[in-house]
């Protein structure tokens, strides 16, 4: 693993967009225009990324009806896992995820393309993927977290 690219990465992220764009160009944000969520790295490679629409619907009850389930479900991602490594070739990172809001991804190894816009902002691109019977390039964009001065 390329420790000046962990060290770079370590710390706190917010997002500041996630969207979907396929072949044709036509755009989706699976959770809407403006999505919040947080992305972690720890100094070991070990990541934890949350993504979710900003204004999410409460359940009518404690116990949610099957379509309050679904929209629970398609609003919010999240996964975990550790750094395997770099290529710094093809500028991209490759994780292996030990759980996920998909399940089908657990276990399994995702690839991101690493874009280092400045010190505090960064994109994550995935490679080409299914999404709503269509191939897509999904892009988020994360700003570093700093602590407020004491």
């Amino acid at each position: 693993m390329s420790e000046k690219q962990l060290d770079f990465l370590k710390g706190t992220w917010d997002l500041l967009e996630a969207t979907f764009t396929a072949r044709d160009g036509s755009l989706e944000m699976p959770w809407g225009p403006s999505p919040i969520g947080m992305g972690v790295i720890s100094e070991s490679g070990d990541f934890s990324a949350h993504v979710m629409r900003a204004r999410r619907a409460r359940f009518a009850s404690d116990h949610p009806t099957p379509a309050e389930k679904q929209q629970a479900y398609d609003d919010y991602f999240s996964y975990f896992g550790r750094i395997l490594r770099f290529d710094d070739g093809q500028g991209t990172m490759i994780s292996r995820v030990g759980g996920s809001s998909n399940p089908n991804w657990t276990g399994g190894e995702q690839v991101r393309y690493l874009d280092i816009e400045d010190q505090d902002h960064i994109v994550f691109r995935t490679p080409p993927i299914p999404f709503a019977g269509a191939e897509v390039v999904g892009r988020l964009r994360w700003k570093r977290r700093r602590s407020d001065p004491a």
